[in-house]
């Protein structure tokens, strides 16, 4: 592994940042806003490698819907309703149609995509994902 750098300082910074990853806040938070940016950047290029293997019709628009919801903090309620529109007889369908997409997910970013709320009964994702699922799937 070769760096380089234009001075000493930078060097040990991009050292630093491959060892240990992005510096973060007490908080969780990353720690400047170039580390920010990086770490969108990365979140956006994961996201896009495990959307685009999502094949699976009913991951899709099930994604798209949480993703939906979840940019106004809302979850995907898993009732008959849901069932129905999908045309599924049990809610049970639902654990297959996110374990493809939670699986790709975690090959890739070490982290699920979709998850469950136990309080709702239902589905939510971070709301920076779903913004970018929404970007790369504009319309189901």
């Amino acid at each position: 592994m070769e760096f380089e750098a234009e001075t000493e300082e930078a060097l040990v910074a991009l050292a630093w940042r491959w060892v240990m990853g992005p510096r973060r806040q007490p908080d969780g938070s990353v720690a400047d806003q170039v580390d920010q940016a990086n770490h969108a950047d990365l979140r956006r290029r994961q996201l896009g490698e495990v959307l685009n293997a999502i094949r699976g019709a009913d991951s899709r628009r099930l994604l798209h819907e949480v993703a939906e919801l979840s940019v106004h903090d809302t979850a995907l309620l898993l009732d008959a309703n849901l069932a129905a529109r999908y045309g599924k007889r049990t809610g049970t369908a639902f654990a297959g149609i996110v374990a493809g997409p939670n699986k790709v997910m975690r090959r890739v970013a070490r982290r699920d995509l979709v998850t469950w709320d136990a309080d709702v009964r239902g589905y939510r994702m971070d709301p920076a994902d779903a913004e970018i699922v929404l970007q790369r799937w504009p319309v189901r």
